[in-house]
């Protein structure tokens, strides 16, 4: 079996496209899409942080007025 070696290269992040050693994103548009999705993450998991600590509030406060 022949031993062929692919050139050093790196992925773009966003689309998994090969790319020269060192580069982060095959282009601006993967680049911008990337921010996009890391930003629509961070909103979800704001979400979700607020939804658990006000159902949390919620618990004490029912378990507060049963006693």
């Amino acid at each position: 079996m022949a031993n062929i070696r692919l050139p050093e290269h790196s992925h773009c992040e966003f689309c998994g496209d090969p790319i020269p050693f060192g580069e982060e994103f095959c282009d601006g548009e993967c680049r911008q899409k990337q921010n996009e999705k890391i930003a629509a993450e961070k909103k979800r998991d704001y979400i979700f942080y607020a939804i658990a600590a006000g159902t949390i509030v919620v618990l004490f406060i029912i378990r507060a007025l049963t006693r």
